[in-house]
Order: C-alpha cells, then structure tokens, then sequence
C-alpha cells in the first residue's frame, strides 16, 4: 500500500527536488493524469466491482440510479424469485411499450436516462419495490483526501502511477530520455500488471455467440452510464 504523501516523496527522491522546486499541487495533478490513463487501459477493473440497492417507489416506474453506477452488469428483482430484468435501449423501450400498458404484475425489462432507470412495462405497486444492481462504480476523488490517502485501485498499480509522475517531472526539466525511460517503465508495468489482475476471468467457462441464460428473453450486454 502507497500514500499520497508517499508517492509524493517517492517522486522527489526520483528527481532530487524540493518541496519548494516540486509542490504537492504539481505532483498531484501528475498523478491525476497517471491514474486517469492507467485506468483507462481496462474497462471493468475488478476492484470497481459493486452491488447496490435500487429501490422503486411506491406509485413510480422508474427509480433514481445512485452517481456511483458507471456500468451496469445485471438488475434483479429481489421481489419476484430473483427474476433478472433484461436491458434494452430506452428509445426502443419507447417504442414497444408506446400502446396501452400490458397487465403484468412485475416489470421485465429497464432502460437507462439521465441516470434513472426506467421499468417496463411500466408496472407500478402501492410498496417500495427492491431491487439488486450489479456493476462497476466510478473512481473515488482520492487526491482529494488526506496525505495518508491511499489510491483508490489495486495496490499493485500505486508504483507505475508514480512512475508516470515522475516522467512528467522529468518533462518539466526538459530532460527527453529519463521521461522516455520512466514513461516506458509504467506502461509496461501497467501492462503486466493489467494482465495479472484481470487473469482470473480467463478460468470462466468460454461461451461462444450471444450470452443467454435463466429468464432471460434477449442476449445480455453491459450497459455504460455516461458521466453526468
């Protein structure tokens, strides 16, 4: 485990600067960048994994999706047998469900806008209604925090992302092969160690063609919420 104030001092050793030569604002903006771009080289980082409760209110058929949610893998209502709602495209949701709304007693599928979640047919209870939702979650702000803060991913990622600030400071000194250097060690750091992290998922049973299975009535796919 790494800190702030560690990484901090990690690139200033590298670079033989002082606080004074190298603030800390300086040094965080670089591991802003280096998280942001180290992030970026997976999609579904298994320490981003998450499980939320989405709850639809009495009388609505729709619920408030939490800010938290990047991607969604799965929504279950806990309700009715664990019964997996399948996802569809809230335009195409529109149009199929646009005639008189069907008499089910519990919804089947949900769309996404503007960060709600939207339930069809639009079946509506006189209780609160739980539901689970699986996926991943955004990054925490963790320069934001204390010194002792600690970056908000797997700690076997912590050294390149000083890596990469220290290429950058490099870059400040105007000194092109120690930048290379440096910036050529954290890609291939993070490229090792992407590869160690995400290996696990390889030992699952491969599935060839459209993924379906329980209740499922279409194909499954991950649905991305965009940023707000």
């Amino acid at each position: 485990m790494t800190t702030i104030a560690e990484l901090r001092a990690k690139v200033r050793s590298q670079t033989e600067q002082t606080s004074s030569e190298l603030a800390d604002s300086t040094i965080d903006s670089y591991l802003q960048e280096a998280f942001n771009r180290t992030m970026a080289a997976e999609t579904q980082w298994p320490f981003f994994e998450e499980t939320w409760t989405l709850t639809q209110s009495a009388g609505n058929a729709y619920a408030a999706l939490s800010t938290e949610v990047s991607e969604i893998s799965s929504l279950v209502d806990t309700s009715n047998n664990r019964y997996r709602l399948d996802m569809i495209d809230h335009g195409t949701a529109e149009d199929d469900y646009s005639g008189p709304t069907p008499t089910n007693s519990y919804a089947m599928e949900y769309s996404v806008w503007k960060n709600t979640v939207y339930f069809w047919p639009a079946v509506t209870f006189t209780t609160d209604r739980d539901y689970q939702l699986r996926g991943y979650r955004y990054p925490t702000d963790w320069l934001a925090g204390p010194s002792t803060t600690e970056p908000d991913c797997d700690s076997r990622l912590h050294l390149p992302l000083a890596h990469y600030a220290i290429a950058l400071s490099y870059a400040k000194q105007e000194d092109e092969t120690l930048e290379s250097v440096y910036m050529e060690r954290w890609q291939r750091d993070v490229e090792i160690i992407r590869k160690q992290i995400m290996d696990p998922g390889h030992h699952r049973p491969l599935i060839f063609g459209p993924r379906r299975w329980g209740n499922s009535r279409r194909s499954r796919r991950l649905f991305r919420i965009d940023s707000p």
